[in-house]
């Protein structure tokens, strides 16, 4: 992390205290590899490693999912929010990184619940899908308009998929 971080302050002309190395965490579970978050007021930031990943892919994850987080991390602290999380600075960061700007890794994933779905309908002919925690949203008043034909998603039946 510090490698990445001091090549990020050369390619930038950033300094320590305006680029420091940001503390990692090895918390993050499920398809993601890594995150990098931001504290808005403080503009502290910390990344999180998905440790199963670095695990079952640890240079994939040291020599690409590592400059990816890093870089997001530095383009966050000298850009701040205006930036794009994969916009042109971060793409232009990872180029100088060497490291392929891809928003995906290819990593073999398990995820870590699969949610219930609850059937809708709409004006289409098949039914549309959503999720346990959608449906709640839909219970406490929030409305889904169907990708294809963009009419409101209403309730059907209270039928659902167990995942």
């Amino acid at each position: 992390m510090a490698d990445w971080i001091s090549r990020a302050r050369e390619i930038t002309g950033a300094s320590a205290r305006r680029l420091p190395v940001p503390e990692v965490r090895f918390d993050l579970r499920g398809r993601s590899a890594g995150q990098a978050v931001y504290a808005k007021r403080s503009r502290r930031c910390h990344i999180r490693i998905n440790t199963e990943l670095l695990a079952a892919y640890p240079s994939d994850m040291l020599a690409v999912t590592v400059p990816h987080e890093v870089a997001h991390v530095a383009i966050y602290r000298l850009y701040g929010m205006r930036a794009k999380p994969h916009g042109a600075e971060w793409k232009s960061l990872m180029a100088a990184f060497g490291v392929d700007a891809s928003a995906c890794h290819n990593m073999t994933t398990t995820p870590t619940r699969r949610l219930a779905r609850f059937r809708y309908r709409c004006g289409c002919a098949e039914p549309a899908w959503l999720t346990s925690i959608r449906h709640k949203r839909v219970l406490a008043g929030t409305r889904y308009c169907c990708r294809r034909c963009h009419q409101t998603l209403v309730a059907d039946t209270g039928e659902s998929l167990s995942g």
